[in-house]
């Protein structure tokens, strides 16, 4: 969950730094989901 966090915090500094275009907050966005996913697959070769 702590992950979860700063993943937010992430998106948050991105989309704040976008000065409000959608490029920067969809940037941002894609940032956190790549950070998502590839927390995901640690998990996942971890249960393996």
């Amino acid at each position: 969950m702590y992950s979860i966090r700063v993943f937010f915090l992430i998106f948050l500094i991105f989309g704040t730094s976008s000065c409000g275009t959608a490029r920067g907050v969809l940037y941002g966005a894609g940032t956190v989901l790549e950070g998502v996913a590839t927390d995901a697959r640690t998990v996942g070769n971890w249960i393996k």
